[in-house]
């Protein structure tokens, strides 16, 4: 009750100000060189994952993309066979601080810098009303734990709404890739597409070569 009620008024805080500082800038080396990796990875397991169907554009959704970090290798994967792909990255707690006094959203500037037809969304899923070709969703927050640690307020734990929602953003043909972390996580994700009737492929632990986290990471496609 009291984390809750604190998440919230931090929540509302954050939100109300949007304080940050301009202008971010990674210059630290290794962080750098952590984050090549991590695109690295980010390319490598869509491309396990998805299939590739060439076309002149596609819409690409990225559902909780915090600071967007992974965002190059996203962009990169779909560049690879769309010539012009238009990438929405979507954040619901866009104005979260560093501790360095820069948000998530003036860091996601640096790291989306140069990627044509790429658009951070600071807001609510449910308010996004567009249709996509590809949606991704890493670590979507399936069990209310997780979403109070990283300090969300309780009323935004709906993973059976925001699934329904995601889904219905996809376009027919369209293809959606969902990466849960743990196997708990994968078995309450299993849950949810059977209650929604949504058919699913598990691709079940996925890794790269390029990094090794400490949990395991489960795949799950849809195609609709």
């Amino acid at each position: 009750m009291l984390k809750d009620l604190k998440n919230r008024f931090d929540f509302f805080i954050r939100n109300k100000t949007k304080f940050s500082r301009k202008n971010f800038v990674e210059k630290n080396e290794k962080l750098l060189f952590h984050n090549y990796l991590e695109n690295l990875y980010t390319y490598d397991i869509l491309g396990q994952c998805l299939n590739k169907h060439p076309s002149d554009t596609a819409k690409i959704l990225d559902i909780g993309s915090k600071n967007w970090f992974y965002a190059k290798g996203e962009y990169h994967f779909f560049k690879s066979f769309v010539q012009n792909p238009c990438l929405d990255g979507v954040e619901i707690d866009a104005f979260r601080l560093y501790s360095n006094l820069y948000s998530r959203y003036e860091t996601a500037k640096f790291y989306t810098k140069n990627l044509k037809n790429t658009n951070y969304i600071a807001g609510d899923l449910l308010s996004i009303n567009d249709t996509y070709d590809y949606i991704i969703w890493f670590l979507p927050f399936v069990t209310i734990e997780p979403l109070k640690y990283w300090g969300l307020p309780e009323k935004y734990f709906m993973p059976e709404k925001l699934l329904y929602h995601a889904f219905s953003l996809l376009k027919n043909g369209g293809q959606m890739l969902i990466v849960n972390q743990g196997e708990k996580e994968a078995a309450v994700q299993k849950q949810l597409f059977e209650k929604l009737n949504i058919k699913y492929t598990e691709k079940g632990i996925v890794k790269s070569r390029f990094l090794e986290y400490k949990n395991d990471r489960y795949a799950f496609v849809i195609n609709k």
